[in-house]
């Protein structure tokens, strides 16, 4: 009897091991039978799916549905970014994407839901996100990117989408030169009046300049606001940015400025110094504070809030 239940268990061990051998066979079978090409990226050059069909990716959830595409599965602050209100998506458009969690990815998940092809922010998971499924890197930020548009177009390229990318850019520079037309034409603002764009956080305030980042980019590249001499001189800073102590604050102040507030206790200390109650922007009350979340991003809906943020504050619109 004892000999008759080691035969049967050596047999279903057996049958185990032959069946996945058959697998990783079909697999292998299958992925050689899928058409590839060499997609250069942040970390290298990739053969990547021509047609992705799985895709899983820790960041650019905007860009990939602005393209039509629907990941099977992303990080999970994704699923919950400011933009999302905003686009008034078709309410299935979000439904059955998994959450894998933060940084790196749920590596277990995501090797189960099976991607083709695997996009990474950060250079650090490029290994062993590669060892689940062809991966490329393309960061938040990087120097290869120098706006917003060139990252949507690399994204748009890895899945040969450039003409969907080149028309919704077309379309959004419409959009600027209108917003830009209606911002000149309420007076608030005026031709050569210079704008600042700061944030205030924990310890100190920093301020952005072309480029740069929590509105930077919108306010002086988009719709071509005329930044402070300081503010111009930190496009090629990384961010954008450069770190002030308060009292230096109004040392960068434009005639305008936008203030977006990450801590309220530093921006309170702040707004009740004499010497920012003294710059002309708050005498003339042409300081105007805004959310910063909407700003965090830069995919295209991101930027089609941004754009409405700014044009709404500086016509007065609601």
């Amino acid at each position: 009897m004892n000999l008759i239940r080691t035969a049967a268990a050596r047999i279903s061990l057996l049958c185990i091991v032959l069946l996945l051998l058959s697998a990783c066979g079909s697999k292998q079978e299958k992925d050689a039978s899928v058409p590839t090409r060499s997609f250069t990226h942040d970390a290298g050059v990739t053969d990547v799916p021509v047609k992705p069909l799985r895709v899983a990716s820790d960041q650019h959830m905007g860009h990939l549905i602005k393209l039509g595409i629907k990941p099977i599965a992303v990080r999970e602050n994704m699923l919950k970014e400011e933009w999302i209100p905003y686009a008034k998506l078709d309410k299935d458009i979000l439904t059955g994407i998994e959450d894998l969690g933060g940084f790196p990815l749920n590596l277990e998940k995501l090797a189960s839901l099976d991607p083709d092809l695997i996009i990474s922010a950060l250079p650090n998971n490029q290994e062993q996100y590669s060892k689940i499924a062809p991966t490329v890197n393309i960061p938040y930020w990087s120097k290869s990117f120098t706006t917003p548009m060139d990252k949507f177009l690399k994204i748009a390229e890895l899945f040969d989408k450039t003409a969907e990318a080149n028309k919704w850019i077309e379309q959004f520079q419409k959009a600027l030169t209108s917003a830009r037309d209606k911002i000149y034409a309420s007076g608030k603002l005026k031709e050569g009046q210079t704008v600042s764009v700061m944030a205030v956080f924990e310890k100190n305030v920093f301020v952005f300049g072309p480029n740069g980042a929590y509105g930077g980019y919108m306010i002086y590249d988009a719709l071509k606001l005329k930044p402070t001499d300081k503010a111009n001189d930190l496009r090629n800073k990384d961010m954008g940015s450069a770190e002030l102590s308060l009292e230096a604050v109004p040392e960068y102040m434009g005639d305008h400025a936008f203030i977006t507030v990450v801590n309220e206790a530093k921006a309170k200390e702040l707004l009740e110094s004499d010497f920012w109650k003294s710059t002309p922007a708050v005498k003339n009350n042409q300081v105007y504070f805004y959310d910063s979340k909407i700003f965090a991003m830069d995919d295209p809906y991101s930027l089609e809030a941004q754009l409405d943020v700014i044009a709404n504050l500086l016509t007065g619109a609601k």
